[in-house]
């Protein structure tokens, strides 16, 4: 597994926390500036670990700190409050007073004075000036998250937390405010973390994108690195891939298994549990060389046609081509190339969970077990 780089001014997170059947166990450096997104299934613990940020969850072990500020520190009983910590939060039912105006609203937590000029100014740039005297069920979804990104920044948090900011809006609507989130918070000094599981808003927005599962970060890098190179399995289906042809062995520089071979220039890891390629990088070789495989459906999509395929051990592959290219009818056989430089190898990743005997063993002797979210073969 790829490591995280290391960032100057950063958020610092070991948590560990345990409720019902869901567990958090994770320790990360966040970095300290432009906007990372944590992408994930639902339920796999990312709005948990926003909420322990913003000091609303208290982890029953762990540290978190932002700079040299302490703000959880289980070991010597430190936890400073929400309200101290100086965290803008944009929830994803926005939260806001339904009894309170706009203005109101926007204003909470500031003295009369201060808010006077920076209501308006707020107002101002989120382009909501004119429903300053408006009720939150008067608003439409889009509003009511403007009103609430503007109380969330106008106390100049030293940390933004949104937490998916537009799960309650329509298609078109997510697209327009993505664009108006992306210019208010690209001006922004404070770093922002969003939590989410829609791989659109996370291209979009991200500086760096960690992909978390089962309670546990599991890759944090740039949105580039990320997504081009997942590393492991788990990682490339949050990412959507979803090309994976297992790996049963590897000799002389070709990769044999049940759906055929493949030859390649560089010999791969001896970790290596399954190759993946994306839909738009496979070829349908005209020479009759490559991959065997039947065309089962094409599918009309938006701008092009995917192509759903099953190799001769009845994997699943999709290729996806130009909407106006002359395409095979169902039930052809093709054949397949897939270029070198756009396979990845990956691990088959698994957490490795505090082993249960030790649990147990610690819960005897009264003492603390280790945290690890280590990645194994």
């Amino acid at each position: 597994m790829a490591q995280a780089k290391t960032y100057m001014n950063t958020l610092y997170i070991e948590a560990k926390l345990k409720r019902d059947d869901f567990e958090l166990n994770t320790k990360i450096n966040l970095p300290g500036e432009g906007v990372t997104v944590i992408l994930g299934p639902s339920g796999s613990g990312k709005t948990t670990l926003l909420r322990c940020l913003a000091g609303l969850e208290h982890p029953q072990q762990g540290i978190i700190k932002k700079d040299q500020s302490v703000w959880l520190d289980t070991r010597t009983k430190t936890f400073v409050p929400p309200q101290k910590r100086n965290v803008g939060v944009v929830f994803q039912d926005y939260a806001l007073f339904e009894h309170m105006n706009v203005q109101a609203n926007v204003a909470f937590g500031l003295d009369r004075y201060q808010a006077q000029v920076k209501v308006t100014e707020w107002l101002t740039k989120l382009k909501i000036e004119n429903l300053a005297h408006r009720y939150p069920h008067q608003l439409s979804g889009g509003q009511r998250q403007r009103v609430a990104l503007a109380r969330a920044l106008i106390s100049e948090p030293e940390l933004l937390l949104l937490d998916e900011p537009f799960s309650a809006l329509d298609t078109h609507l997510r697209q327009q405010l993505r664009e108006q989130l992306f210019e208010v918070i690209s001006h922004l000094k404070q770093p922002v973390l969003m939590v989410t599981h829609d791989l659109n808003e996370a291209r979009y927005l991200a500086d760096h994108i960690g992909v978390m599962n089962n309670g546990v970060v599991q890759r944090l890098d740039s949105t580039t690195n990320i997504f081009d190179d997942p590393c492991s399995l788990e990682v490339a289906r949050v990412l959507g891939w979803r090309n994976f042809l297992t790996v049963t062995s590897i000799k002389s520089h070709r990769i044999i298994s049940t759906w055929g071979s493949i030859a390649l220039e560089n010999e791969p890891s001896v970790d290596t549990d399954y190759i993946a390629i994306r839909p738009e990088h496979i070829r349908i070789n005209i020479q009759q060389e490559g991959i065997e495989a039947e065309l089962i459906r094409v599918i009309e999509m938006d701008g092009y046609r995917e192509l759903q395929c099953r190799l001769q051990d009845g994997t699943a592959i999709y290729l996806q081509r130009p909407w106006n290219e002359l395409i095979p009818l169902s039930g052809s056989r093709l054949q397949l190339e897939f270029p070198e430089q756009h396979i990845r190898f990956l691990e088959e990743g698994r957490i490795n969970y505090i082993d249960q005997a030790v649990m147990k063993k610690c819960e005897k002797e009264k003492s603390e077990p280790v945290i690890t979210h280590e990645i194994y073969k």
